[in-house]
């Protein structure tokens, strides 16, 4: 039997431990803290209302996010030194708060993640775009992604159909066709698979945005990517977080989906015994 402590988005907030007796640690990212998140909120809804894009750090100076930038780096090293500690392999991934270098300022455009985040780090097994056998498992993930991937309804309705397309073909060749070739190379080994995914899969009862204070509440924000591998490839759970208003199950045809919730108050432990989810246990205190 292997069981898993799974932690959700920290933002900065490191985690209580409730259960002590694991075997490996799954955190699917998002461990920097989100002091700027008010105003990446601010340059969506700019960018929402008028269709012109607006960066948040345009918004409030450079020479002042930089300071941000430095302390949320700060913070997000602080909690993966503490999972490390535990001495037990802790795969990870980058959450789209874990500056892995998809901005245009130049400041921005270093990938953090692996230069500084998990730098030294001896336990921490980077799980975006790689795959990892553990025990009689298989475990491979993708990160960073915090919404679907190409124009679902709510996101194309100012966009005309060549644009569409163009962008659906762009899914296909930046992200479905890449991680549908390591699937098939994870499938190789014969294992169960468990899929990390930073953001949950798309439309499931994980991934829906209660959030009022967000320029995009009600709709449902899951990744494509998720989603269509799971349908393609069937692991035997799936693994996120990003949506913080849910934490617990859903279930794609057979496979188990979960969100890992948000903060430092919530655990889940997953056990797995001969390719069977034996025990799934979420914790919140």
């Amino acid at each position: 039997m292997t069981k898993f402590l799974i932690i959700g988005d920290l933002h900065g907030n490191k985690p209580k431990i409730y259960e002590k007796d694991f075997d490996a640690i799954i955190s699917p990212g998002d461990f920097c803290s989100d002091n700027l998140r008010k105003y990446m909120f601010k340059a969506l809804k700019i960018t929402l209302d008028t269709n012109e894009e607006v960066c948040w750090y345009d918004i409030m100076s450079k020479s002042k996010a930089k300071k941000e930038i430095i302390k949320s780096l700060k913070d997000g090293k602080r909690i993966l030194e503490f999972l490390n500690s535990f001495n037990k392999p802790v795969f990870a991934l980058p959450g789209n708060w874990d500056w892995t270098g998809n901005e245009d300022w130049k400041y921005l455009s270093k990938n953090y993640w692996k230069s500084y985040l998990i730098k030294g780090l001896k336990n921490i097994r980077n799980c975006h775009k790689n795959i990892f056998k553990f025990q009689d498992l298989t475990i491979l993930g993708y990160g960073i992604t915090s919404g679907p991937e190409y124009p679902v309804k709510e996101r194309s309705k100012s966009m005309n159909k060549s644009e569409i397309k163009e962008s659906k073909a762009n899914y296909q060749k930046e992200y479905f066709k890449p991680m549908n070739k390591i699937f098939k190379k994870a499938k190789k080994h014969k294992n169960p698979i468990i899929f990390l995914t930073h953001n949950v899969p798309y439309k499931t009862k994980l991934d829906k945005i209660l959030d009022k204070k967000s320029p995009r509440v009600g709709q449902h924000f899951g990744s494509y990517l998720a989603r269509d591998l799971i349908q393609k490839h069937k692991p035997l759970v799936s693994i996120g977080g990003h949506m913080h208003e849910h934490f617990g199950k859903d279930k794609i045809g057979k496979t188990t989906i979960i969100n890992a919730g948000f903060g430092s108050n919530v655990n889940t432990i997953l056990e797995i015994k001969e390719g069977k989810i034996t025990n799934l246990k979420f914790i919140k205190k």
